[in-house]
């Protein structure tokens, strides 16, 4: 990742010019544990409007069902409580993102999911991969004489279920934004390892998710403990591919939208011997993954990206950004910016 000095030249009140990346983070290869200081109350703020809004919802409703039921209404998909608390995620992270450097900074953030022209290739890479790891799965579960369905879904049939499903978990799009948009870089920040940050990153979203695992029903209560555990080995996963793809949670959705369509094309059952199965398949994914990444890298993977140093990439910034903001970078350039009682 490279980073050289910014220059700022003559130009309009209110708009600011900036032609290279920031000259303030650390150089790659060098990035490591950051820590939170002066970041504690972004993480604090997040964790509140997410794991704090859900839990304290269920906690409402958890003592008289009824009672809260006639006054916020049913706890269905089309609850606004409901789907308020489901998209929480990202409304958190743009609320952080806010916080940290105004509009600026939400800009910054939605410019990462444009992709580089050079790591287009690996949207159908990653979706190919995950189209055949979820067969992998049905073979591994054959193999073991784990029950499975006797015939998976037709081509087609699979195509439409699959479309289905991407308007259905249209959820996950904030889980992206809010856990591996913001949460994962803050704990590359507070960890400076791949492993641990992606580990958190995994227990906050079971942690998030736990109530809705727990009420609806006793398989999916039983299944919490091994769910986490994927998501887990998932977010060292994505700790590796997003460094390398500069945050782009685009690299997120795609494939992780194939890799969760397997029970619902009829390849295996969601049991808890499935799940062992999908943990050591993904495992062995992931190593792979650090051994391409580390070959690409001539012998070195990439630093990992960081919140809010990953927002201020020549990537996702643009010459004349038109949103002044108030977070590190906005005040590094304010302070070159030359004042009234200064020569031009």
């Amino acid at each position: 990742m490279s980073e050289a000095a910014v220059s700022s030249t003559a130009e309009p009140e209110g708009v600011r010019t900036e032609t290279a990346e920031p000259a303030a983070t650390p150089s790659a290869g060098t990035r490591g544990r950051l820590g939170l200081k002066g970041y504690g109350k972004y993480l604090a703020l997040y964790v509140t409007l997410t794991i704090g809004v859900l839990w304290g919802v269920v906690a409402l409703y958890l003592p008289d069902y009824e009672y809260m039921a006639g006054i916020l209404g049913e706890l269905e998909t089309t609850s606004p409580v409901v789907v308020l608390v489901l998209h929480s995620p990202a409304i958190a992270a743009f609320v952080v993102l806010f916080w940290y450097d105004g509009w600026r900074g939400v800009a910054n953030y939605l410019r990462t999911w444009v992709p580089r022209r050079k790591d287009l290739v690996w949207i159908p890479v990653l979706m190919g991969l995950m189209l055949l790891y979820i067969f992998a799965v049905r073979w591994v579960c054959q193999l073991f004489g784990i029950e499975v369905p006797p015939e998976p879904m037709g081509f087609v049939d699979g195509l439409v279920r699959f479309l289905e499903l991407s308007y259905m978990e249209v959820g996950m799009i904030a889980i992206a934004i809010g856990w591996f948009g913001f949460f994962l870089p803050l704990m590359h920040r507070a960890t400076g390892s791949r492993v641990r940050a992606g580990a958190l990153t995994g227990l906050g979203i079971g942690i998030f998710v736990a109530p809705g695992n727990v009420f609806a029903s006793f398989e999916l209560a039983t299944a919490w403990p091994l769910y986490t555990a994927q998501l887990c080995v998932l977010g060292i996963g994505m700790s590796l591919l997003m460094s390398r793809l500069k945050g782009n949670t685009l690299f997120f959705l795609l494939p992780f939208w194939v890799s969760a369509s397997g029970s619902h094309f009829g390849l295996y059952f969601f049991t808890k011997e499935t799940q062992v199965v999908q943990i050591s398949l993904f495992t062995a994914l992931v190593f792979a993954l650090y051994f391409v990444l580390k070959a690409q890298g001539g012998g070195r993977l990439e630093p990992v990206h960081t919140f809010p140093e990953y927002l201020e990439n020549a990537y996702t910034t643009r010459v004349g950004a038109p949103f002044p903001g108030k977070g590190d970078r906005s005040k590094e350039l304010a302070a070159q910016q030359p004042t009234a009682s200064e020569p031009a």
